[in-house]
């Protein structure tokens, strides 16, 4: 799967989503798409996630992760990454002290970004948040 492909995926469950994203690419960019730089983009999207999330508007949450499960379940090495180090772990970091990215979007995640996302965060934790929050080890 192309990476604009992904980013079209990703952006097509919210015309809110789809017109901020739209916004940022032709600020950050203007016309010259081939500057465009997945990670800085994909954090863009992240961005959006975490402050829908704090202002208690998740709506668009389902959807979103699902599309964002297809797109891991059909993916290359490189399209996986851009999810896993470039949307979850942007959107862990986004979410910083504030929120508990440990658990908070359980009920959105699908089974293999679950499992995606709670390795990401055992590569920077370890496996004892996980006891913490009644995970499996």
């Amino acid at each position: 799967m192309q990476t604009e492909k992904v980013f079209k995926t990703l952006t097509s469950v919210d015309e809110e989503l789809k017109s901020y994203f739209d916004q940022y690419l032709q600020k950050e960019y203007k016309n010259d798409i081939s500057a465009r730089l997945d990670f800085c983009d994909i954090a863009e999207i992240a961005r959006f996630i975490v402050d829908k999330l704090k202002d208690g508007k998740t709506e668009l949450f389902e959807p979103f992760f699902a599309n964002v499960e297809n797109v891991l379940n059909d993916c290359d090495n490189r399209v996986e990454n851009l999810i896993i180090v470039g949307l979850f772990e942007s959107i862990q970091n986004i979410c910083g002290t504030e929120i508990d990215y440990h658990y908070v979007f359980n009920s959105w995640l699908k089974k293999l970004s679950k499992t995606k996302w709670d390795e990401l965060i055992d590569s920077w934790e370890g496996k004892e948040w996980r006891s913490k929050y009644n995970n499996n080890l």
